[in-house]
């Protein structure tokens, strides 16, 4: 008895925040530039202002130099009661000990690096019981078979996944409109919507995000949904 919610993805902004609304989406994942962060309590007040609702924020990509976003990215998504993906490009999954001594006091999950195999996903994050935000195209870049990579992730660690971050990918190129890579969309949607009981963030730019939400919906319909569940965003 799963309840999915689909997210759009945008800046804390108040034109993007009312544009992804326009899309036809109920909640969002947040884009955060340090530039985001000067006033966390602004920041706040903004995506409280808007119609949609704000599920996680992704934090800046820096580097641990410069752990004070990601404190304030911490902060934002205590003020607003969302899930913190902690990612950047400076900082790999063999950071996660030295990340973990930030105290971070959000619920939070380390998003899989491209490229990055189950197994070093295991043994860095999972079974030392970090949770993990699940990138389906960072980890289609690592994995032949991805489906049954997926599957396995859902299965074997469901109660500690959260968001699913979803965009079609080729193996050098990731956020790319459904159909415009070489991802089975379908079988994912249908994958997740079979194992995942959370939030699926459309990564896909935002030109592309009202077709994105159109096909995960129509492929959700597919699927024996028991009457507990449900797919928001329209």
């Amino acid at each position: 008895m799963y309840t999915m919610l689909i997210a759009g993805k945008c800046p804390p902004e108040p034109d993007a925040l009312a544009a992804v609304a326009d899309r036809g989406f109920e909640v969002v994942e947040l884009y955060l530039e340090k530039d985001h962060l000067e006033s966390v309590v602004e920041c706040a007040a903004a995506v409280e202002a808007s119609a949609v609702e704000a599920v996680s924020v992704h934090t800046p990509h820096v580097p641990l130099a410069e752990a004070e976003y990601l404190h304030r990215t911490d902060r934002l998504a205590v003020a607003l009661d969302a899930f913190l993906v902690l990612h950047s490009g400076h900082l790999n999954h063999v950071d996660t000990p030295e990340l973990e001594t930030l105290d971070l006091t959000a619920t939070y999950g380390y998003e899989n690096k491209t490229g990055v195999s189950v197994r070093h996903l295991r043994h860095m994050i999972l079974e030392p019981g970090h949770s993990l935000a699940l990138d389906v195209a960072h980890l289609f870049m690592a994995e032949t078979d991805y489906l049954t990579a997926i599957e396995y992730l859902l299965t074997e660690y469901g109660d500690r996944i959260g968001p699913v971050h979803l965009c079609d990918s080729t193996p050098v190129q990731d956020g790319l409109a459904f159909g415009a890579g070489e991802i089975d969309i379908g079988a994912v949607c249908r994958l997740v919507g079979r194992h995942f009981d959370g939030t699926v963030v459309l990564e896909v730019m935002p030109d592309d995000q009202r077709a994105a939400l159109e096909t995960i919906t129509e492929h959700q319909a597919e699927i024996d949904l028991s009457p507990t569940q449900s797919v928001a965003g329209n």
